[in-house]
C-alpha cells in the first residue's frame, strides 16, 4: 500500500471538492484504486485467473471481484489494510483524509459520525503504514542538486526548574530538511557529536548535496566528506551576508514541538494503572475482560493495547526469534 503521508496528501482534493469523491461508491472506488488504497487488479486464489470487477447491489461496497473461470468471488478490499473493516468505504476515506490533513481526534469527532474508538484505531493503523513505508522506502535528501539541505539539533522535553527533578526529562533531536520539497527527517540522538551526527547525514543526504548549518563543531568535516557546506554564526546573526541561513529547519522545530504538545493531552494514567495494563496485555486478556477487572476506561485500554502491539512488533523486527539455538531443544514443523 502507498504511504498515506505526503504523496497522497499532495494529490488530495481541497475540502470543497472532497464531497464529490466520497458522495458515491462510483467515485470512491476509482479514487482509492488510483491512489493505491485498493488493488486495481486481482488474481483468483483458486485457479490463478485474472478476476473481473462486477457490480453487486446486495453488498455494501457495491462491487466485487469475480473469476470468469471458476466463478469464485472476492471483496474489493482484499489485500488492503481495509480488508477486515466493517466501516463503509466512505467513512474509511474520511479517516484517510482527516489523517492526511493532520486533524486531531477530537476535531474528527466534531466533523464526522465515526466513533471515537474507530478514529483512534485507524489513526494508529495509518501511523504504522506510514512508518513501514518510510522504513521500506527511506527518504534521500539532496538527490535533486537544486535543493538545499538545512540541518540542526534541538532539545525536546520538559524544562526542570532550578535543575530539580528525576529521570530523563529532555531529549536531543537531529533534524534535516530539504528546501523546496516537503522532505523532512527527524531523529532522536543520545549525543550531538560528530561520531553520532555524521553517519546520519551520510545515510540520508546524497553525496555532493549543498548543506547549510550553524557553526556547531560536529559539522566541521562535511566538506571533506563530499558535501558543499556553508554556515551561519547564530551568535552574531540569523542570516549570513551570503544568504546562508537555517530558517526552515528552525521553523520545523516549532511545528514539531507544537504537534507533540497537542498530542499529549491533559490527563495521564497513574503508573499503577499503566502497570495493570502491561500485566493484562502480557497474560493475553481481551479488552472486555480488562474492563471487568479494572477501572481504566475503554478508550485507554484500546489505545495502550495498540501501543503495546506496536512495541512487540518492533521488538520482533529488530530482534527476530531463532529456533534451535539451544541444542537441547527439539523443533517440530508441520
Amino acid at each position: 500500500m502507498e504511504n498515506l503521508g505526503t504523496p497522497l496528501l499532495d494529490r488530495a482534493p481541497k475540502a470543497i471538492n472532497w464531497y464529490a469523491v466520497v458522495s458515491s461508491q462510483e467515485s470512491i472506488v476509482p479514487y482509492m484504486m488510483d491512489n493505491g488504497l485498493l488493488k486495481k487488479e486481482m488474481t483468483c486464489t483458486h485457479c490463478a485467473s485474472d478476476m473481473n470487477l462486477c457490480k453487486r447491489k446486495d453488498i455494501s461496497d457495491s462491487l466485487q471481484w469475480k473469476c470468469p473461470a471458476c466463478l469464485l468471488t472476492s471483496s474489493i478490499r482484499r489485500s488492503s489494510i481495509f480488508e477486515k473493516s466493517k466501516l463503509p468505504l466512505r467513512k474509511l476515506m474520511e479517516l484517510v483524509y482527516y489523517f492526511g490533513i493532520d486533524l486531531q481526534i477530537y476535531e474528527v469527532e466534531k466533523l464526522s459520525d465515526i466513533s471515537h474508538v474507530s478514529v483512534i484505531e485507524w489513526f494508529d493503523q495509518f501511523r504504522i503504514v506510514c512508518k513501514e513505508s518510510l522504513t521500506n522506502d527511506p527518504v534521500l535528501l539532496g538527490s535533486n542538486s537544486e535543493h538545499l539541505i538545512e540541518i540542526d539539533e534541538s532539545l525536546f522535553g520538559k524544562k526542570r526548574k532550578y535543575h530539580r527533578g528525576t529521570g530523563k526529562q529532555d531529549t536531543w533531536v537531529f533534524g534535516m530538511v530539504e528546501k523546496g520539497s516537503r522532505k523532512v527527517i527527524l531523529q532522536i540522538v543520545e549525543k550531538r557529536d560528530r561520531k553520532t551526527l555524521l553517519p546520519i547525514i551520510q545515510e540520508n543526504v546524497a553525496e555532493g548535496a549543498h548543506i547549510n548549518s550553524d557553526c556547531w563543531a560536529a559539522y566541521n568535516t562535511l566538506e571533506k566528506e563530499g558535501f558543499v557546506h556553508k554556515t551561519v554564526n547564530h551568535s552574531k546573526e540569523f542570516k549570513a551576508q551570503d544568504g546562508t541561513c537555517t530558517n526552515e529547519i528552525e521553523g520545523i522545530w516549532g511545528l514539531a514541538k507544537l504537534k507533540i504538545k497537542s498530542m499529549k493531552g491533559k490527563s495521564k494514567l497513574p503508573l499503577r494503572k499503566l502497570m495493570e495494563l502491561v500485566y493484562y496485555f502480557g497474560i493475553d486478556l481481551q479488552i472486555y475482560e480488562v474492563e471487568k477487572l479494572s477501572d481504566i476506561s475503554h478508550v485507554s485500554v484500546i489505545e495502550w493495547f495498540e501501543q503495546f502491539r506496536i512495541v512487540c512488533k518492533e521488538s520482533l523486527t529488530n530482534d527476530p526469534v531463532l529456533l534451535g539455538s539451544n541444542s537441547e531443544h527439539l523443533i517440530e514443523i508441520d
